[in-house]
């Protein structure tokens, strides 16, 4: 799922003055290609289609929304001239367009390329699979439902720079998605391909720092090209980035190690392994991210529709030994559906996660006492689970230690392990076609919602096929209510009831560890941009 499924699903754009020492190099060393690495395939070149991680990694280096965030993940003007100020009581954004930014085919960017992106987004006839990313916009609802027209919704057009959005409610997190989420397309190119917008590098264009190019939808490896048309070009100093998907943590290292790869990112043993070598630990990084791991039970098959086999499932994981063992990169156990350093609870000024509390305490004991509930409600003394994966060398490891853990104090349970590329996984678990899937979601908004959003009713990553009518009370109770303090009670409550539901099994918040080679400058992750920006990036 940046909100993205990374799944590792499921987010979740990008301009900026490049730091001195970069700029004394000569223009030789700087047409000099950055080789780097990515862990996954794209799924997609069309923002209005993508919901993993990787893909809007791509479009960080390529697609520039209103604002974009700067290498510090601070939200800042991108095609739009400023941060707008709301009217309507927060409800009403109005954003005049900078004269000078171009699509790399020449084209103007308008107000009416956002306007028909937003639209087409929404339209059910597109089938996008985060339609929802526009819930809060007017008449969302009711174009999900056939009653409206996609012409209805809450953007329009106000001459050819100027933006007008219409919420039906206020959202905290609107520049947070304006930034990341809120993409235009070419006009021009999707009337002339429609469906097959974005399938390839020929068939989308970019009106951020570089083009992509070379990918034909499916090749695991493909470039960045400096976009000439780009309205900041300047401050773009390497002309060209070579990536490859390479899914193998030792692969990743070695490349790095011999010098063909720049950047890349590892994980597991090999972190511990790289730490020994003390030429590559100086080049290592390590960012605790805001990036969540967890299951999906789908509520409608046997046993991931037994509440207490879903709570000894979760029981029977320690997830320190999850964390410093399994993972060895930083990581730590995650508490409940809400990643610690995403929002402070005004109530108590604590932490939002820690305010809500602890639902991961590990407990083989008890974990073994409801297996044999389970055993007696379900009828039967075997059962059979197929744990779903992307994969990764990182994603196989944890299902074969999740795996190891689950058939010690569920006995008579046998655990299959399904890998497979993270595009198909996430397409299965669109289709409902799992039992329990393991994966990563990127919230890219510092409120609680930008989780939590997740398991209310018609959202579109509701994986989980579960509905809780309480839980769905108090999430839309929070959508309207204006009082911080009060907000942050329903919000706190319903993280509470879904934990206690369990629905979901927490795992761990992410961290995130990447070798940046010391001939590199520029590079640099935070806590909710964790993709390099190669915006910022020169050879020193």
């Amino acid at each position: 799922m940046d909100k993205r499924v990374g799944l590792g699903l499921l987010g979740l754009v990008v301009m900026g003055t490049l730091a001195g020492c970069g700029a004394s190099k000569s223009a030789t060393s700087q047409n000099k290609a950055l080789n780097v690495t990515m862990p996954s395939e794209l799924q997609t070149a069309d923002p209005n289609k993508a919901t993993d991680a990787y893909s809007f990694y791509m479009m960080k280096q390529t697609t520039e929304g209103l604002y974009r965030q700067n290498k510090n993940g601070k939200v800042v003007p991108a095609i739009a001239t400023k941060i707008a100020t709301p009217t309507n009581n927060g409800k009403t954004y109005t954003s005049t367009l900078r004269h000078d930014a171009k699509w790399s085919n020449g084209d103007q960017v308008t107000a009416q390329d956002f306007v028909e992106s937003f639209r087409r987004q929404v339209d059910p006839t597109t089938k996008a699979q985060y339609a929802n990313r526009f819930a809060t916009f007017v008449n969302y609802d009711a174009i999900q439902k056939g009653t409206k027209q996609p012409s209805a919704l809450g953007v329009k057009a106000i001459g050819k720079y100027k933006l007008q959005i219409n919420l039906s409610r206020q959202n905290p997190s609107f520049n947070y998605e304006a930034a990341t989420e809120y993409l235009p397309v070419n006009r021009t190119l999707v009337k002339k391909y429609g469906a097959k917008y974005g399938t390839n590098s020929n068939r989308v264009a970019a009106n951020g720092p570089y083009v992509l190019k070379k990918w034909n939808g499916t090749k695991d490896n493909w470039e960045y090209v400096k976009n000439a048309k780009y309205y900041g070009a300047k401050s773009v100093k390497i002309k060209k980035i070579n990536v490859q998907v390479v899914k193998t943590d030792s692969t990743a290292e070695k490349l790095f190690a011999a010098g063909k790869v720049q950047e890349t990112k590892i994980s597991g043993t090999t972190v511990t392994g790289t730490a020994n070598n003390a030429k590559l630990k100086k080049q290592m990084r390590k960012t605790l991210t805001t990036a969540v791991s967890l299951q999906y039970f789908n509520t409608k098959t046997k046993l991931g529709g037994n509440q207490n086999f879903r709570t000894a499932a979760s029981l029977a994981i320690n997830r320190k030994v999850l964390t410093t063992k399994v993972n060895q990169d930083g990581s730590v156990p995650l508490k409940n559906m809400v990643a610690q350093g995403v929002a402070k609870d005004p109530n108590n000024g604590k932490d939002f996660a820690v305010s809500t509390g602890n639902y991961t305490q590990h407990n083989d004991a008890k974990a073994k006492q409801l297996w044999a509930k389970v055993k007696k409600e379900l009828g039967g003394s075997k059962f059979n689970i197929t744990l779903l994966t992307n994969d990764s060398d990182g994603s196989k490891n944890v299902a074969e230690y999740i795996q190891s853990q689950w058939e010690k104090d569920m006995p008579g349970l046998t655990v299959t392990i399904s890998s497979m590329p993270l595009t198909q996984q996430i397409n299965k678990m669109f289709k409902g076609s799992f039992d329990v899937s393991t994966f990563g979601w990127t919230g890219d908004e510092p409120d609680p919602t930008t989780d939590l959003d997740l398991f209310m009713k018609g959202n579109s990553v509701n994986f989980s096929n579960y509905v809780d009518k309480q839980y769905n009370k108090l999430m839309l109770a929070a959508q309207t209510e204006t009082n911080a303090k009060k907000r942050f009670a329903l919000l706190k409550a319903a993280s509470q009831r879904l934990s206690k539901l369990g629905v979901f099994n927490p795992l761990y918040q992410q961290a995130q560890v990447n070798l940046v080679s010391s001939k590199v400058g520029g590079i640099t992750y935070s806590t909710f941009s964790t993709a390099a920006q190669y915006r910022y990036a020169y050879w020193k």
